[in-house]
């Protein structure tokens, strides 16, 4: 089999290059969210108990979800936050939103890892000459992430990032692909996307002619019909299956 070689290879983020999900979501949502209860009843504000707050919370980010999936409109936190404020009827002031926000995120920071063939990957990508690219499904603000990236010394393997947070839409919409392969100064057939989800990773870009290779996860359950003939690896550094990454002589 011929390898790639395309002007840019753009990552996925989470599970992709960063592990957030050493903790269940399900479970490390309710970690954050009583949090950010704590953090309000600091500041004096009278709120609901735990439980109540965490069923409001949810109710709050689920209207939200429903849109995201639906019609692939991204939300944050810090914007669920606010809608949340005014259902407690407390004002939004001072930047408080974002406060909670950051309250929020504290036992998210506190899980992450970085993969240990990731900034290996990323310089041997960066080394080939590639444009190098992310592009991340998030519902957090981007400055939280630029923060991990130099956190984990990986911010300068890129010439350009993309938060859906920031972008307004969310994988799969075409757009948010179109606009890395313009970022990236070239035609989506010339860009190679990497990512661990099917639909969102996969199929999205392949809808405009971008090539996909799936980083498939033991613990990630995968549509059954998902086509055997998609490229797919299980550590990152295994694309050097798929894209040519040898010296230049």
């Amino acid at each position: 089999m011929d390898k790639l070689k395309p002007k840019a290879v753009i990552f996925d983020l989470g599970s992709t290059l960063i592990e957030y999900e050493k903790v269940p979501w399900s479970e490390l949502s309710i970690i954050c969210m009583k949090e950010v209860s704590k953090y309000l009843r600091k500041q004096n504000y009278t709120i609901p108990d735990d439980d109540e707050f965490i069923r409001l919370f949810e109710e709050v980010k689920s209207d939200y979800r429903k849109l995201a999936a639906d019609k692939h409109i991204e939300w944050s936190i810090p914007q669920a936050s606010e809608a949340l404020l005014k259902r407690l009827e407390i004002e939004v002031e001072n930047g408080l939103a974002e406060k909670m926000f950051e309250a929020y995120y504290k036992p998210v920071d506190k899980v992450l890892e970085v993969y240990d063939d990731t900034a290996e990957t990323l310089a041997n990508v960066k080394a080939k000459g590639y444009t190098v690219g992310l592009i991340s499904n998030t519902i957090f603000p981007e400055s939280a992430h630029l923060k991990e990236l130099k956190r984990f010394k990986l911010d300068s393997y890129f010439d350009f990032k993309m938060f859906s947070s920031t972008f307004g839409v969310r994988k799969p919409h075409p757009d948010i692909f179109y606009k890395a392969a313009n970022m990236a100064g070239c035609a989506p057939s010339e860009c190679v996307y990497i990512g661990d989800r099917y639909i969102e990773d996969v199929t999205g870009p392949n809808g405009i002619g971008m090539h996909a290779i799936l980083k498939k996860l033991e613990n990630r359950e995968y549509p059954s019909d998902m086509p055997e003939t998609i490229s797919t690896i299980n550590r990152l550094s295994e694309i050097s299956e798929f894209i040519d990454l040898e010296e230049n002589e």
